[in-house]
C-alpha cells in the first residue's frame, strides 16, 4: 500500500509538472528580432521581365541596303544576382547600397525586309537605396544610381530579295542611369523576398555592321524583378 501511494504521488507530481510546462509553452511568445537586424551585408538572386522601347536610324554606304528605320521594341525575360549592404538609421529608416548583374534574351524585329534583332547580353546597376521599415519586417524603398547594358545589334544586310544575304552584328556597352522602387519582406533575420521595378535610361549607341552603321536610340528599359536574398545582419 505504501509503495502504491508513493507511485501515485510521483505520477501526480510528474503530471502536474508536465501540465505546467505545456501551459507555460502555450503562453510563450518568441522574442522579437533585434531592433537592428536589417543592418549588414546580403546576397541574392532574381528573375525579371524586361521591356525595351527603342528604334534605330541606319546610315548605309548604299541607301538601298537599309531603306527602313523601324522600331526595336518588345518584351523578354532574364535573371541575375545581387549584393548589398543595409544600415538602419533608427526610427524605421534605412539606407543602403546595392549592385547587381543580370542577363536577358533578345528582341526581334519581324519586318521581313530589315530582319534585325537586339540581344541583351548584360545588365548591371550600382544604386543607393532609402526606405522605411514597417512592423520591423517590411521595407518600402526607393532606389537610383548608374546603369550599364551590353547589347548585340544585328541583322541581315544587302538585297532583301536575296535569300542568302549575310547576317552581321556588333556588340557595344552603353551607360546610363536608373531609378525605381520596391517592397522587401523579411521572413526572418536571414531570408528576405522582394518585388521591385527599375527604369533604365541609356545613351544612344552606334553599331558597325560593315555595310554601314546603325544608331540605336534607347527610349527606356523597364525591369520588373522578383528576388530572394540572404541577409547577414545577425552577424552585426
Amino acid at each position: 500500500m505504501t509503495k502504491f501511494l508513493l507511485r501515485l504521488t510521483l505520477c501526480t507530481a510528474a503530471l502536474a509538472a508536465v501540465t505546467t510546462t505545456v501551459a507555460n509553452a502555450a503562453d510563450y511568445e518568441p522574442p522579437p528580432p533585434p531592433a537592428d537586424f536589417w543592418t549588414g551585408p546580403y546576397i541574392g538572386g532574381f528573375i525579371m521581365g524586361v521591356g525595351v522601347e527603342s528604334h534605330y536610324d541606319s546610315e548605309c554606304n548604299d541607301p538601298n541596303e537599309c531603306a527602313f528605320d523601324p522600331e526595336m521594341s518588345g518584351m523578354t525575360w532574364g535573371g541575375g544576382v545581387l549584393a548589398g549592404f543595409n544600415f538602419e538609421l533608427g526610427d524605421g529608416f534605412l539606407l543602403g547600397v546595392e549592385g547587381d548583374w543580370g542577363w536577358a534574351g533578345k528582341i526581334d524585329n519581324d519586318d521581313p525586309i530589315e530582319a534585325t534583332e537586339m540581344k541583351i547580353k548584360d545588365i548591371a546597376t550600382l544604386r543607393a537605396r532609402a526606405g522605411y521599415i514597417f512592423n520591423d519586417d517590411t521595407l518600402f524603398y526607393a532606389t537610383g544610381g548608374a546603369a550599364w547594358v551590353r547589347t548585340t545589334f544585328g541583322g541581315e544586310v544587302g538585297d532583301p530579295n536575296n535569300p542568302d544575304r549575310p547576317f552581321i552584328d556588333d556588340t557595344q556597352w552603353t551607360s546610363g542611369w536608373t531609378i525605381g522602387g520596391g517592397i522587401e519582406h523579411a521572413f526572418n533575420e536571414a531570408l528576405h523576398a522582394r518585388l521591385e521595378y527599375l527604369y533604365i535610361d541609356l545613351n544612344d549607341e552606334e553599331y558597325d555592321l560593315d555595310v554601314g552603321t546603325v544608331n540605336l536610340n534607347f527610349e527606356g528599359i523597364h525591369l520588373v524583378r522578383a528576388g530572394l536574398t540572404y541577409n547577414f545582419g545577425n552577424l552585426f
